[in-house]
């Protein structure tokens, strides 16, 4: 028996509101089907979502943040276009989609050389004005920095719908911005939104020493296929990482990104996979630090060593430290910020001073730093040198005594053979001695009984 059933698809206009209007396509069951996503101008998945309208108009979320996240994930895959695709059809498959890029989108229609994203209260009333109060929407970055400068223009026609109108930068390219909804200054609920750029750049920031990852393009649907990176439009290569003194730091993974496992100075550069048009820039943060010449006022110098020219929107920061120390202005050298903290002594607490960089206030990677005192070094560098000390005169002594022993069980057997000699020579002495003396006392015995015979 053949089933035939209804898939209807929902293509939001403006705002993701539920309507009528809806595509309807026909497919069997156990044969696979595509539901395309009508949003325009999409580039990346990983902030769609796909819903499904269920008995008694209860919506359910299949696809949440360009991830499928209903149990039976095999069947379901959201493919690079952001299309949704259902294989094995079931029965219980014929409702109703829709995508949407949660409750953010981004304007078509914004002025040249701007974005502007739209974030709105519910998928129903969009941008109709609201008499709900105490309620706001607030932007912010994506570690809830409120974004502030001139750039970022706010519009509010309602206190359910604000617009962020940015002036663009290449740099935005894959950047998060975060829309808040509050309630008397308490976070209710809260979604993030990822713009593109053409020809844009992707910035990462990392610190000496730590490990980073560096993302090729959306391949999640394309499976494990062979990708090339370059960095500064070299291929990169062991050759590379030997003239900077590395070796074999990276790994590129199953998703093509790219893994630097332990980030060096040197590692600033353009980054690009064969299967993107994006850069990728990595920008290093580093501390060093250098004492007196008697071992005090410590001067800890934080560096962020730029892919290229740093941005007017970099910043660095120190926390911690003590009411003594005093810290310089960031100067700016070549591609390079710094600044320094001085300290006229050792913290004696064991809490770490952290160098932090911003980006337009946000914090995009710290480095800490900890005083070693020249006290608790001295004792590291003299607990090892004592343990093994007392390790080689137990050692010693045991040898000692074992060959103590032995010569003392030597000489004692020396002694003894030497007594059982004796003794042998002895009972070898006395043996003709018996017999001489045998034979006389015979001699005399005879003589003796000879004396004793009756004379005839």
């Amino acid at each position: 028996m053949i089933y035939f059933f209804l898939l209807g698809l929902f293509f939001p206009s403006h705002s993701p509101v539920l309507d009528v209007n809806h595509l309807a396509m026909f497919a069997l069951l156990g044969d696979s089907i595509t539901l395309p996503c009508a949003i325009p101008s999409i580039r990346y998945c990983s902030s769609i979502n796909w819903k499904m309208v269920e008995e008694f108009q209860t919506v359910t979320e299949v696809v949440k943040a360009g991830k499928v996240t209903v149990p039976d994930v095999h069947r379901l895959i959201l493919l690079r276009d952001c299309s949704l695709e259902i294989k094995h059809l079931e029965l219980s498959d014929a409702r109703l989609y829709f995508c949407e890029i949660g409750n953010i989108r981004e304007n078509p229609n914004a002025a040249e050389g701007k974005t502007e994203l739209q974030c709105f209260l519910n998928d129903y009333k969009g941008h109709v004005v609201c008499n709900n109060t105490g309620l706001h929407i607030k932007w912010s970055t994506e570690d809830n920095t409120p974004l502030n400068g001139n750039r970022f223009h706010f519009a509010n026609p309602s206190e359910c719908f604000s617009k962020l109108i940015i002036n663009k930068k290449p740099t935005d390219h894959r950047r998060k911005w975060k829309c808040q909804l509050t309630q008397n200054d308490v976070v209710k609920a809260s979604i993030s939104y990822t713009t593109t750029e053409t020809d844009g750049v992707e910035e990462v920031f990392a610190a000496v020493g730590e490990s980073v990852s560096l993302s090729c393009s959306n391949t999640s649907s394309l499976g494990i296929r062979s990708v090339k990176w370059t960095v500064g439009g070299r291929p990169l290569t062991n050759e590379i990482l030997l003239e900077k003194g590395q070796t074999k730091a990276f790994h590129v993974n199953r998703d093509s990104s790219l893994l630097i496992s332990k980030v060096s100075a040197l590692h600033g550069a353009d980054y690009q996979c064969s299967d993107s048009i994006h850069k990728v820039r990595l920008h290093v943060l580093d501390v060093i630090s250098e004492s007196g010449p008697e071992g005090d006022n410590i001067t800890l110098t934080c560096m962020l060593i730029c892919a290229k020219e740093c941005d007017t929107g970099f910043d660095l920061t120190w926390c911690g430290g003590n009411q003594q120390s005093w810290q310089s202005g960031s100067m700016r050298v070549n591609n390079t910020v710094i600044k320094k903290l001085f300290l006229p002594v050792c913290p004696l607490s064991s809490d770490e001073i952290t160098c932090s960089v911003h980006r337009e206030n946000a914090v995009m990677a710290s480095k800490k730093w900890r005083c070693v005192h020249s006290l608790l070094l001295l004792l590291w560098l003299v607990l090892p040198l004592g343990l093994l000390v007392c390790v080689a005169t137990a050692g010693l002594y045991i040898y000692t005594k074992r060959k103590r022993d032995e010569d003392a069980g030597n000489e004692q057997s020396s002694i003894q053979m030497a007594h059982v000699y004796d003794a042998v020579q002895d009972v070898k002495n006395e043996e003709p001695q018996r017999r001489s003396c045998n034979r006389e006392a015979a001699f005399a015995t005879l003589s003796f009984y000879d004396l004793l015979q009756p004379v005839n």
